[in-house]
């Protein structure tokens, strides 16, 4: 089955919607990736980037200041592999201009028409049939919405009975917006947050040398640009790159029992079935 049989298959019929950038997109207006960040120099250059999505990505896990845990990587892995036959249907909510390699029958969902996004909609109220999905993705997202309770009870809605969820969520990073920031979690806040499923795994998904560096750079940008916008963005970048390969302490760190206080994020895998 073609990712266009997919979307064909799993598409509510009874929603209106226009095609931007091929696309299929129930949003009204321009939703074209424009002020997809925040502002001022860094959230320019950020938006920028996202034109380009395999080098935004490349750049952003090479020089930013977070790197994922070997769990989250092993759990990513593993949903791809269980969910690789031809009649898989998996969604990445809130994809952002992101590819999964060797997997281009991912339907990306998010609010702009990036090159990579196949359908343009709002998280909460998604056209999707119910039960229709078997793996949804969720990655650094929740925080950026004004209501995650919904997202996560729309996700359920959506999910096969037998489904899965593979999300992520931040902890101990700075404000970042993209185009709003509201949320953070710990862990018992995002078992809170999922506690409608029946299976509920979390692990940490970004260690604590992630969301220490992430607020030095932060701290180290704000301390020396003396309240200019444009040479703390210059900075951040700066202090960005030259911090960026401590983060391969958390190949240690990130086993410790102690790494979920200031993790940086943590994933969550979820599902109706207890046996997952």
């Amino acid at each position: 089955m073609t990712k266009n049989d997919k979307l064909k298959q799993i598409l509510r019929k009874d929603r209106q919607h226009t095609k931007q950038n091929n696309a299929y997109c129930f949003l009204p207006g321009n939703c074209l990736p424009e002020e997809t960040a925040g502002e001022g120099f860094l959230g320019a250059l950020q938006g920028y980037l996202k034109r380009f999505g395999g080098l935004y990505y490349f750049l952003l896990h090479t020089l930013g200041p977070v790197i994922s845990s070997s769990a989250f990587r092993k759990a990513i892995k593993h949903c791809l592999t269980e969910y690789n036959s031809d009649d898989a249907v998996i969604v990445n909510i809130g994809s952002g201009p992101q590819h999964f390699k060797g997997r281009r029958d991912i339907i990306n969902i998010d609010l702009f028409a990036f090159d990579e996004i196949d359908i343009v909609a709002d998280a909460d109220d998604l056209p999707i049939e119910d039960h229709s999905v078997d793996l949804i993705i969720n990655v650094a997202m929740l925080e950026h919405v004004v209501d995650p309770a919904a997202i996560v009870k729309e996700m359920q809605r959506i999910l096969k009975p037998n489904g899965k969820i593979l999300a992520y969520a931040p902890f101990i990073v700075p404000y970042h917006a993209a185009p709003h920031d509201f949320h953070r979690w710990t862990e018992q806040g995002l078992a809170r947050l999922f506690s409608r499923f029946e299976y509920l795994d979390i692990k940490v998904g970004c260690g604590p040398t992630s969301g220490l560096l992430y607020v030095l750079e932060e701290w180290l940008a704000i301390f020396f640009s003396f309240g200019c916008k444009p040479i703390h963005d210059i900075l951040f970048i700066v202090f960005m790159i030259i911090l960026s390969p401590l983060k391969l302490l958390d190949f240690f760190l990130e086993k410790l029992p102690f790494a979920s206080i200031i993790a940086s994020g943590f994933m969550v895998v979820a599902g109706n079935d207890k046996t997952k």
